[in-house]
């Protein structure tokens, strides 16, 4: 699901009134989270962004990602059933005996990761963000996100054992693309080829570049907005990376609660993925889960990851709260995960949230 939003500051400009603020003012977390009047709420309603041209993709791309024109190389083309083919391949891969043996040192240490190649004592794997570069040294593993926007279209995304480091650098062969996804729904993307034939460089030392220390390399805290020269984002006296919501301060109120029990559950525990929301409750922001890592994100905050990355792992996203007449007490939302859109409904029974969860559209992922 590609969303893009923007947010623009009105400026009202009369001869007869005195100029008005530029921006709107701050809603209640009441705003913020119920839907407070009936009918349409145009103040929900907000306009997509242009998509961006070629020209300002290519003028936008994150400066630690160095390009130089290949002489000879295999022109890009996408096919849909080749991909699937390689994706197949990959898994089976990954299931394999073979790669448990090969790795079995670094799945041991780092297991939240996808391990392609060796080099020396760097391993390039991949997680749902996209690629990393883990270093060895004796018994301790360092992954460092590489920062890759999904316009950079690697031909060897999907190899194994292929060299990627050259003259202290990452170094691989690919295209600068233009993706677009053709629906909200996951499938096919259309490509469009910005700048084919390219060999696409970063440095060590850009990458390994972690300047407040906290163990997310600088190009991870840019690309999920975590702020790169503090260790404590949200200044609660949690260090971003022990933090299961590093954006935002923790609160005990009964709606969080709510939203606390509605998203939080058992699972495998990872220190570099997270579970990403998009919603502008105060109260969602404010969860404190005990299972998984949660990034909230409001709608309208350009934040890096939704633009790079948010079709790969399809958030999830959950609309205003809103009651009915006779259901005082229930609590209705809209919402959309990977698996489809639906209603799902909160009730405080017996000093516990009681959900009711319904599909109305199913993705059939």
């Amino acid at each position: 699901m590609k969303v893009h939003f923007l947010l623009l500051p009105l400026f009202l400009l009369s001869c007869t009134k005195k100029p008005e603020s530029a921006e709107k003012p701050k809603q209640t977390t009441e705003e913020q989270c119920f839907i407070l009047n009936e009918g349409i709420n145009y103040e929900d309603v907000v306009k997509p962004a242009a998509l961006p041209t070629h020209e300002e993709i290519l003028k936008n791309l994150p400066s630690h990602i160095q390009m130089t024109d290949l002489t000879g190389f295999q022109k890009f083309n996408y096919d849909l059933t080749t991909t699937e083919e390689l994706q197949a391949t990959e898994k089976n891969y990954f299931d394999s005996p073979e790669y448990q043996k090969k790795v079995n040192e670094w799945i041991k240490a780092l297991p939240e990761f996808n391990y392609l190649s060796i080099q020396e004592n760097y391993a390039l794997a991949k997680n749902k963000y996209g690629l990393w570069l883990i270093e060895k040294n004796k018994a301790d593993f360092k992954p460092y996100f590489l920062g890759l926007t999904q316009n950079v279209y690697l031909r060897d995304f999907y190899g194994k054992d292929q060299k990627f480091l050259e003259n202290n650098q990452f170094v691989m062969a690919g295209t600068l693309v233009d993706i677009q996804r053709l629906s909200r729904i996951p499938m096919l993307p259309k490509y469009e080829v910005i700048k084919d034939g390219v060999q696409f460089s970063i440095k060590l030392e850009d990458i390994k570049k972690d300047s407040d220390q906290d163990g997310f390399n600088d190009l991870f805290e840019n690309f999920i907005g975590l702020n790169p020269n503090s260790a404590d984002t949200d200044g609660d006296g949690i260090a971003d990376f022990d933090d299961p919501n590093p954006k935002h301060k923790s609160g005990t109120e009964k709606f969080t609660a709510m939203y606390e029990t509605l998203v939080d559950h058992p699972t495998t525990a990872t220190r570099y993925s997270f579970v990403e929301i998009l919603s502008n409750c105060d109260y969602f922001k404010a969860i404190n889960p005990k299972n998984i890592k949660v990034l909230v994100y409001n709608t309208t905050e350009k934040a890096p990851i939704k633009d790079d990355v948010l079709d790969h792992f399809f958030p999830g996203k959950y609309s205003k709260m809103r009651t009915y007449k006779n259901y005082d007490e229930v609590y209705f939302t809209d919402f959309s995960d990977p698996s489809g859109d639906g209603t799902l409904s909160a009730e405080f029974v017996d000093g516990k949230w009681k959900f009711d969860k319904k599909y109305t559209v199913e993705f059939g992922m």
